[in-house]
């Protein structure tokens, strides 16, 4: 990560070494419809699954400098009935495995799956603690059936004393969202009681780059007034479900293709002609140029913690976590967060 933040603050395009995380997409399709999420937009997008061929040669190729992988970028991954062998594909290339969800789809079996094939992380959206506020914003899922699927993942985590992180998310979206945790969190807490539950955070939404900040109907991040690169650019890559590369998680639409695996290897896309072009791009603030999602994306200006931009310091993050585990990185987590206005953690002891 140092050579990443060292190359990142020397405006270096071409770089010496390869990215440190990757996020793999699993699917592009989901089975909700969340009013904030850029999958709710009416634009035209082809759908897939990603196959196990492809995945086991980017897990193959990556398993020499990645630190860590992310199942998640646009779509559900539990509807990719063959997750569990990539959790377990990863596991076994000493890769540490993080998993993002809706939760809809757990099932027990499903469950002892995913566990047992050594899941290091589990985040789970849940933008509610009442029925009313989750329903409204999470279109085509059930509270009660969606939280029942979480209290017995923990309940198998529990009989299989596995060490998964288990983080319930849940999105603030405007005022009616904030009295909800105000009123109901305390309650809402109770269902773990005596449950593998490490943490419950709350969250502002995000933009998702300029996909939704047309609308007026949520309480945005507010953007800061300094002007900061993407550093996803410098340690970390995105893999679509059929090969495309692309710069971060915002790219919904793969707007902006900066390779294809495996026509190309991931070593190849990392320096490439459009990899480098954008890069610069983005120091000299002409990414509209490229890539015109980015105008309003919050990670451009939001402020730096102790000199490190959002991406960098992510990165970061999740690496520190797979290197000296949860216990001691909850510490260093709620520190940083002390630090960081755009968040709220709420911890459940």
């Amino acid at each position: 990560m140092y050579s990443a933040y060292w190359n990142y603050k020397k405006g270096k395009i071409t770089l010496p070494y390869l990215p440190t995380a990757l996020w793999i997409e699993p699917t592009n399709v989901c089975n909700l419809r969340c009013i904030m999420c850029p999958n709710s937009v009416s634009k035209q997008k082809t759908y897939g699954y990603m196959d196990m061929d492809m995945y086991k040669k980017i897990i193959d190729e990556a398993k020499d400098f990645i630190t860590f992988i992310v199942l998640c970028i646009s779509g559900e991954p539990l509807l990719n009935q063959n997750l569990p062998q990539m959790i377990e594909y990863a596991k076994k290339a000493n890769i540490n495995t993080t998993l993002s969800t809706n939760a809809s789809l757990l099932t027990p079996q499903l469950s002892h799956r995913i566990l047992n094939a050594d899941l290091d992380a589990i985040y789970i959206s849940f933008d509610g603690c009442s029925p009313e506020i989750y329903e409204k914003i999470r279109i085509g899922s059930n509270f009660e059936k969606t939280l029942m699927n979480i209290i017995d993942f923990l309940k198998i985590k529990k009989e299989l004393k596995k060490k998964t992180i288990v983080e319930l998310q849940i999105l603030i979206l405007d005022q009616d969202g904030k009295k909800d945790y105000e009123q109901n969190i305390s309650a809402f807490k109770k269902n773990f009681i005596g449950l593998p539950l490490n943490l419950i955070q709350t969250r502002q939404p995000s933009t998702w780059g300029s996909n939704l900040s047309s609308t007026n109907k949520y309480e945005f991040k507010k953007l800061g007034t300094n002007y900061s690169p993407c550093s996803y650019l410098w340690c970390s890559m995105h893999i679509l479900w059929n090969g495309n590369a692309v710069a971060c998680t915002s790219d919904f639409f793969a707007d902006n293709v900066l390779g294809k695996f495996p026509d190309q290897s991931l070593k190849e896309i990392w320096n490439s002609e459009k990899y480098q072009l954008f890069r610069k791009a983005m120091l000299e603030k002409k990414f509209d140029n490229y890539f015109k999602t980015c105008k309003d994306c919050d990670s451009l200006w939001s402020e730096t913690i102790l000199g490190m931009p959002p991406g960098i310091r992510g990165v970061f993050a999740l690496s520190l976590c797979s290197i000296v585990g949860y216990d001691k990185f909850k510490y260093f987590k709620k520190f940083a967060g002390k630090l960081n206005s755009d968040f709220v953690i709420k911890s459940v002891e």
